[in-house]
């Protein structure tokens, strides 16, 4: 397909690395985001989503695609898990992940979900 600003583009396609680069680097010299869309001919929303990434984490690499992916817990989370249960049996899962993080068990890069806890406790 083309854009209504005359680029082809494939809907769900990230944008190339080098295109991504050449964003942040106009935008770090000053050029407004509606003047970069027009310049590489990318939507403005494209432009935005991007700077807001770089902005936000420091990455220019795209977001994952295609839904989650389940995540296998770590036998430490899951004997974490199973302990704070025993212990208190009465826990509700986002307690459990609260109590994940505050003991250093996880981090929020890998810390399970409620879901994955209950999956746990089955």
């Amino acid at each position: 397909e083309i854009n209504q600003l005359g680029r082809m583009f494939v809907n769900g396609r990230p944008l190339p690395l080098w295109m991504r680069f050449k964003i942040i680097q106009l935008a770090q010299q000053q050029v407004r985001p509606c003047d970069i869309s027009k310049i590489l001919k990318v939507s403005h929303g494209c432009i935005s989503k991007i700077l807001t990434r770089f902005h936000k984490n420091g990455s220019l690499l795209p977001g994952n695609t295609g839904g989650s992916r389940p995540r296998v817990s770590t036998k430490d989370v899951v004997a974490a898990v199973c302990r704070y249960k025993m212990e208190l049996p009465g826990l509700f899962g986002w307690e459990i992940r609260d109590r994940l993080i505050s003991e250093n068990v996880c981090s929020t890069n890998n810390l399970p979900s409620i879901s994955s806890i209950s999956r746990i406790l089955r």
